[in-house]
């Protein structure tokens, strides 16, 4: 997963002259499918996020990588739900300038 996530910036950050972001955040989950696994652990209800982007525009695209705070590697062995995606976003402005 980080060999990905490094492997994209390098290629993203190449591509165009455009600048290529990175954001880091954290959330909270108040609503999620109840998973459970067979180790007996579930999911935590904070997140982790990571996203290495490109904006051209009203356009963005890249790869981001969603995952559990406080399940799995480093704090635990116990599995964790993630996902890792490339994605293509569109931003529509409501109002204001």
């Amino acid at each position: 997963m980080k060999k990905l996530l490094l492997v994209s910036l390098l290629l993203l950050s190449g591509c165009t002259s455009t600048p290529t972001y990175i954001k880091l955040g954290a959330g909270y989950k108040f609503t999620e499918s109840d998973i459970k696994w067979r180790d007996g652990s579930g999911t935590n209800p904070i997140s982790a996020r990571i996203e290495v982007y490109k904006e051209n525009g009203n356009v963005s695209y890249g790869i981001s990588h969603h995952s559990q705070w406080f399940t799995g590697f480093p704090f635990n062995n116990n599995l964790e739900y993630s996902k890792t995606e490339v994605f293509v976003d569109y931003k529509f402005t409501l109002g204001g300038k």
